[in-house]
């Protein structure tokens, strides 16, 4: 760019906590610039959310096939076109936020970024100054000594994604969302799979029916799991590697995929200039509802700010800090209701409290669990015989606090649910809301009205419905 160019704000970091900040700035009147070492679109759009899902997609249309008996012929998949299909997907969206930044206007500077006060420098493009800062820095995979990746049989959700050849037997180390949601694409493309994971269920930290749901669907597909286990020794060989597990022996696996955590990107990057704090693990520690880092005028958001790691969160946070950032004093960032989605099948999708949390916080809660196989849409439709709903409200004011569900296209109807919860809706509101027929949405009525004990199509245990 050579000499200094000042800009009322630069954004470092072009993913979900990132071009939205740019985005929203510019429609404020900001002179903008958006600094980002990769693609656009950061690791949701490049590495993780959007290439994942268009992985599953197919492989599930796959799956159902398999499942209807009258389809007589088998699916015969290209790994090659189908891998080559998701890279054109990913590049599309990347592409797009690109437009929307040329669109209003935002200079896009690429490089790494080194921050300093009133300055940023940037590897190949020289050094901007800022008037506000917003810290969009994301995070990377973690990874395990011995086994980092090589991108060759080593991988790690980066570098999975350049694979062209169809793996025969892949071991999946860590139950967590990445992990199973690879697992599931994998099993269906006709890959062995095997999942390792050191506690002692998948997606520890979401609730324990949800792992029943989930490691009853993936051992039906074959997939091999192992809980309380880890990877003891790893041999490296020219195209495999012989992986020794505790308490299952040695295997060998021609495609390892690593999927144990993320790591902020907070190191070496000059925020120790700024004076920014961070916390124990390296994230940024920052005002929750105002997204300050307590230096004026440098905000932080997405990912690098902590937990949960959600790019729809990160959307919001980077829309709070920009209209800060522009000096609206009254922005906030709510995380009363944040959504959480596993794409795996059924999809799981949970938003607000559970009956623990709530009842944790004082809240005289009750919880109603709803067996979904009696919804034409889900049990006879879909195939989903396990599929539940819960939905976790105050006893006396019927107030909903939270909602959780494993169902065919959870991911779709979880919004409503948090729409509900963020105005304060009813089992009543809910119950009274008319939901097209057959469809997935039905759920949110069917299973309001099993908690005020007025069912239609579910017959009430004596006693009435299940607290």
């Amino acid at each position: 760019m050579g000499g200094l160019e000042r800009f009322d704000l630069v954004v470092v970091g072009g993913g979900p906590g990132g071009y939205p900040a740019a985005v929203r700035a510019a429609q404020e009147g900001l002179n903008v610039a958006l600094v980002e070492m990769d693609s656009l679109g950061g690791e949701c759009t490049n590495y993780g959310c959007i290439p994942t899902k268009a992985l599953l997609h197919p492989a599930g249309l796959v799956a159902s096939l398999a499942r209807l008996k009258f389809v007589k012929d088998s699916v015969d998949v290209d790994f090659k076109g189908l891998m080559e299909w998701v890279d054109s997907v990913v590049k599309g969206v990347s592409n797009g936020v690109s437009t929307l930044l040329k669109g209003y206007g935002v200079e896009v500077v690429k490089g790494r970024a080194r921050i300093g006060p009133g300055v940023v420098e940037v590897d190949g493009s020289g050094s901007i100054g800022y008037s506000k800062l917003v810290l969009a820095l994301g995070t990377s995979p973690a990874s395990i000594p011995g086994l980092e990746p090589d991108g060759e049989v080593v991988h790690n959700n980066r570098t999975i994604l350049g694979l062209r050849r169809k793996p025969g037997r892949m071991l999946i180390v860590g139950g967590g969302y990445i992990g199973v949601e690879y697992a599931t694409a994998m099993a269906r493309l006709g890959v062995e799979v095997t999942i390792v994971e050191l506690l002692d269920r998948l997606l520890p930290n979401m609730q324990r029916d949800f792992s029943r749901v989930v490691e009853r669907r993936l051992r039906a597909e074959g997939v091999k799991i192992h809980t309380k286990s880890k990877v003891e020794a790893v041999e490296r060989r020219e195209r495999y590697a012989v992986v020794e597990v505790s308490g299952v022996g040695k295997m060998e696996y021609d495609t390892i995929l690593v999927a144990v955590g993320r790591r902020p990107n907070t190191r070496d990057v000059g925020l120790e200039k700024l004076g920014v704090k961070l916390d124990k693990a390296g994230y940024i520690q920052v005002d929750g509802a105002t997204l300050e880092t307590g230096v004026p005028g440098v905000y932080a958001s997405g990912d690098v700010t902590g937990p949960p790691l959600l790019a729809h969160r990160a959307f919001l946070q980077a829309v709070v800090a920009a209209e800060r950032a522009a000096g609206d004093s009254s922005a906030a960032f709510d995380a009363k209701a944040v959504p959480a989605v596993v794409y795996t099948d059924p999809e799981l999708a949970t938003v607000g409290l559970t009956l623990e949390e709530a009842r944790a916080a004082g809240v005289d809660a009750a919880e109603t669990r709803l067996p979904l196989a009696s919804l034409p849409k889900v049990g006879a439709i879909e195939g989903c015989r396990e599929c539940f709903a819960k939905v976790v409200y105050d006893r006396s004011s019927h107030t909903i606090l939270g909602f959780h569900v494993a169902a065919p296209h959870a991911s779709e109807i979880i919004a409503e649910a948090a729409l509900a919860i963020e105005m304060g809706a009813t089992l009543e509101d809910l119950a009274l809301t008319i939901h097209p027929h057959p469809s997935v949405s039905e759920t949110l009525k069917e299973v309001a009205e099993l908690a005020l004990e007025r069912p239609i199509h579910y017959i009430l245990r004596k006693g009435g419905a299940r607290r």
